[in-house]
C-alpha cells in the first residue's frame, strides 16, 4: 500500500528543489556574466601603443591619453648618447606644452642640476630651452623651447580637483610608447617634502596609483583631458602619485605670456595644514588651516599669528581642502591687504596683514 506523502515531507522536498534550481540558475547567470564581460579588474597602468584614440566616441582614460599624448614632450637635462641610454639615468624627463610657440611646463625637481636644457617633441624636433618662470614654493617651472612652432598645448582645468575625481598621468620614457597611470584623487591641498631638508611644496595632491619616477614633470589630467597637476618624483614622501599645484602652474603660464619682468610670488610666510572636519572636531576647533611654523619677519608674524592657531578664513573665503592657506591658490597679490579670521583659545578674532612677495 502506498503511503501518501506527509505535508512536512512535501515542504522539505520543495525547499531542496528550489535550492538546487537556485544554485544552477545562479551558476548559469554568473557564467553568462563572466562569458559576456570577463573578470572585473581595475586597470592602474596601461601602455598606449596606437589607434585613433577616440574608441568609437567613448571617452576613456586610454582615449584621453592617446588624444593628449602629442602635447607631452621630453626635457633633456644632460647630453644624451646611445651609450648613455644603456646605463641610465638618462637625463630625460617629461614636460608638456602649454602654448603653440613652445612654452612647456615641468617640475623644478625634474630639471634640478641640469647641465643643459633641450626639448624634443613627438614629431622628432629638438629645440634649445631656457627657463622663463619658476615657482619654488610650489615646485613648478615654465620653459621656452626656442624656435618651436605649432605645438599642441594642453589646457588647465577650470575646476579645482576634489578627492574621488578621476586622474590620469600621461608620460613618456625612453624605449617605450606613451604610458598612462590612472587612479582617483586621494588628497588635495597638501604640503609635501621631497627630502628631509627640502622646503615643503604647497598645494600638492595625491592619486591612489603606484608612482613611477619616470613620470617626473608629466601632466596629470582629469576625465576631460584638462591639466589638474604636474607630476613630481616624490620618492616615498607621500603614498601614490604626487602632483604639484595646477593653480601655481597656470599662474606661471599667465605671467610668461603676459611679458615684462619676473612677477614676484605672493607670500604669507607661514606653513600650515588644513584640518578636515573629523580632525577639527576631535581637536575641538573649527575647520581651517592649522599653523605649523612661521617665517621670521613675514606677514603672518606681523599679523600676530602663532603656531597652533587655526586660520578659518581669508577675507570672505573659508579655508578648507580646496582653499588652503596659500596666497597663490587664493589669488592674492603682493602688497594686497587681507583680513584673516583666526581661532585661538576658544574664540575667533580678525587680524589684518599685507601680503608679501618673494
Amino acid at each position: 500500500m502506498t503511503t501518501a506523502a506527509r505535508p512536512r515531507d512535501r515542504l522539505i522536498a520543495a525547499v531542496v528543489l528550489s535550492a538546487v534550481i537556485g544554485l544552477v540558475g545562479g551558476g548559469l547567470a554568473a557564467w553568462g556574466i563572466y562569458a559576456r564581460f570577463g573578470p572585473v579588474e581595475r586597470v592602474t597602468q596601461q601602455t598606449i601603443v596606437g589607434g585613433s584614440g577616440n574608441n568609437g566616441g567613448a571617452l576613456t582614460a586610454g582615449s584621453i591619453a592617446q588624444a593628449k599624448s602629442g602635447s607631452v614632450v621630453e626635457v633633456i637635462t644632460k647630453p644624451v648618447t646611445p651609450a648613455s641610454l644603456l646605463v641610465g639615468p638618462t637625463g630625460i624627463v617629461d614636460g608638456f606644452a602649454v602654448s603653440a610657440n613652445g612654452l612647456v611646463v615641468t617640475s623644478i625637481h625634474a630639471i634640478q642640476g641640469a647641465a643643459t636644457l633641450r626639448i624634443t617633441t613627438t614629431d622628432g624636433h629638438s629645440y634649445p630651452a631656457t627657463i622663463v618662470r619658476a615657482d619654488p614654493t610650489h615646485g613648478v617651472v615654465v620653459l621656452q623651447a626656442v624656435g618651436a612652432q605649432g605645438l599642441t598645448p594642453l589646457t588647465f582645468a577650470t575646476v579645482t580637483p576634489r578627492v574621488g575625481d578621476l586622474a590620469i598621468a600621461v608620460a613618456r620614457s625612453p624605449f617605450s610608447p606613451v604610458t598612462l597611470a590612472t587612479g582617483t584623487v586621494s588628497s588635495v591641498g597638501i604640503s609635501v617634502r621631497l627630502s628631509a631638508t627640502a622646503t615643503p611644496l604647497r598645494d600638492a595632491l595625491t592619486v591612489d596609483s603606484p608612482p613611477d619616477p619616470r613620470q617626473d614633470g608629466a601632466p596629470l589630467l582629469d576625465g576631460n583631458g584638462n591639466v589638474i597637476g604636474v607630476v613630481v618624483d616624490a620618492g616615498n614622501a607621500a603614498p601614490g602619485i604626487v602632483a604639484l599645484s595646477m593653480t601655481a602652474a597656470a599662474n606661471l603660464v599667465v605671467a610668461a605670456t603676459g611679458g615684462g619682468g619676473t612677477t614676484p610670488a605672493p607670500l604669507l610666510g607661514v606653513q600650515s595644514q588644513i584640518l578636515d572636519p573629523a580632525t577639527a572636531a576631535a581637536a575641538g576647533v573649527p575647520v581651517g588651516a592649522l599653523i605649523l611654523s612661521l617665517t621670521a619677519g613675514g606677514p603672518a608674524v606681523s599679523a600676530g599669528l602663532l603656531p597652533g592657531d587655526v586660520v578659518t578664513a581669508v577675507g570672505t573665503t573659508a579655508l578648507d581642502a580646496t582653499h588652503p592657506f596659500d596666497p597663490t591658490v587664493l589669488g592674492l597679490a603682493p602688497g594686497e591687504q587681507v583680513t584673516l579670521t583666526v581661532y585661538r583659545d576658544g574664540r575667533s578674532r580678525s587680524v589684518q596683514t599685507t601680503v608679501g612677495s618673494g
